[in-house]
């Protein structure tokens, strides 16, 4: 009886230590797991970008235009586009989901929602939309009327 009990307490343990092998193991090659087993975590990237909507990772999008007439664009209609203007006094932003590039401005008004803005430089800005995302080098005055926009500097 010993004998039976010794074997059984053999199997037992090497069982388990066959399975607690098998979830600590590191190699992914078998696809994603529902947890994470190792304890190496992975840091962000510090490298700064000075513009990132136009070094993001993305499906290549249809090209819209926009015409500075007179000192005023109004980008509107251009809804899951990218836009480019060029130096202009005043832009007005209708349109949503759309990654737009602007030249140096002197007012900037956002209505539309969830766009990725990058203006060279702008000293006014109004964002009357959500969910913005305006990268510029400048400083400008900004009254933001939305919820969560952000302003990159």
């Amino acid at each position: 009886m010993n004998a039976r009990h010794l074997a059984s307490l053999l199997v037992v343990t090497v069982t388990t230590a066959v399975l607690l092998t098998g979830c600590s193991s590191t190699d992914r090659s078998d696809g994603p797991s529902g947890s994470p087993t190792s304890t190496t975590s992975q840091k962000p990237s510090t490298s700064a970008s000075a513009n990132p909507t136009s070094q993001a990772t993305r499906p290549a999008l249809e090209q819209g235009a926009a015409e500075c007439t007179d000192g005023t664009a109004t980008i509107a209609d251009m809804n899951n586009k990218e836009v480019s203007v060029g130096d202009c006094t005043t832009v007005i932003v209708e349109s949503s989901n759309a990654i737009i590039h602007l030249g140096a401005v002197t007012s900037l008004t956002v209505k539309g929602a969830i766009n990725g803005i990058d203006v060279k430089s702008v000293e006014k800005l109004t964002i009357d939309g959500d969910g913005n995302r305006i990268t510029t080098a400048s400083k400008p005055e900004v009254d933001d009327k939305g919820k969560q926009n952000t302003v990159q500097r």
